[in-house]
């Protein structure tokens, strides 16, 4: 989970440019929705990032098979649209899930229930497949009332730690069991909104798969720093520095930021429990229940 910059764009123009390449009679539909459609992007501008009170347009199938054509259908300024917005830095990782590369634009809200913001910057986000499938059409928790996932360009990731992992090392087994937590002074709307997001997103099991991949990539580095006189304190140092480094550019809440630091302080994961994670180990690690 990361936030990504607000794309600097013009999108009344973008739309203009896309009407215009497009073929009658579709250009002409668009032309005459255009107007509600300008005034819904504004509507959207003055709600960030509670997008979720905002009403749908009115529009006819034909209107609405139009707009969704707009975004569907390649054009010129259209794939422009896909590589500006792919291509800040950051957008590199899926800004849902903080794992896979991005490849897919996301309609933060859904363009079946808006299909006025088909093509509206602010409301396409860089993710990957993954996220995109998984967060479908969803908008609101209907139990909680609560927008379900964080929006990627206007969402404060707050800066407390709220994930959590529990490290169980076994005798040829490693269980990670990543969590959601509510730190004090966090609002209940704030905290059911990060469950939802991880919930949703499956991302207790994709960091799991993630964190497994990657410790098994540096069991080599595990056994130099344990060396012949067993230090186990240098396992740890080298986990916490490990965790300082990604905490310095990603925050608090990164898998491996959480990931390290609770493994620094497992004292039998660093005095030699590691090997459970040798490459070379048919049991390896797990997800925990």
């Amino acid at each position: 989970m990361h936030r990504i910059p607000v794309p600097a764009l013009n999108s009344v123009e973008v739309l203009n440019e896309i009407t215009a390449a497009k073929q009658q009679p579709t250009q002409r539909r668009l032309t005459a929705v255009r107007r509600r459609v300008v005034t819904a992007y504004k509507a959207y501008e003055d709600a960030v990032p509670s997008v979720e009170t905002l009403v749908p347009i009115a529009v006819t199938d034909v209107q609405r098979n139009a707009l969704h054509h707009a975004f569907a259908v390649a054009t010129v300024p259209m794939q422009e649209l896909r590589e500006q917005l792919s291509a800040p830095v950051m957008a590199g990782r899926c800004p849902f899930c903080g794992i896979s590369e991005t490849g897919a634009l996301d309609h933060y809200l859904p363009k079946e229930s808006y299909p006025e913001f088909s093509v509206f910057a602010w409301n396409l986000v860089p993710s990957c497949a993954k996220c995109n499938t998984r967060k479908r059409t969803l908008v609101i928790d209907e139990h909680t009332n609560v927008r379900m996932f964080l929006h990627p360009y206007f969402d404060e990731i707050p800066n407390v730690p709220f994930l959590g992992v529990r490290v169980t090392l076994l005798a040829e087994t490693l269980r990670l069991r990543f969590r959601i937590r509510r730190p004090a002074g966090m609002s209940l709307p704030c905290y059911l909104q990060l469950r939802s997001h991880f919930t949703q997103l499956g991302l207790a099991d994709r960091y799991q798969r993630q964190s497994l991949f990657e410790l098994r990539g540096r069991h080599g580095s595990f056994t130099r720093f344990y060396g012949p006189n067993a230090d186990s304190a240098r396992v740890a140092s080298e986990l916490v520095a490990e965790a300082d480094t990604y905490e310095g550019a990603h925050g608090p809440n990164h898998w491996r930021v959480v990931l390290y630091r609770e493994l620094a302080t497992h004292n039998a994961f660093c005095d030699g429990g590691f090997e459970v994670i040798n490459p070379g180990n048919n049991n390896g690690a797990q997800a925990g229940d």
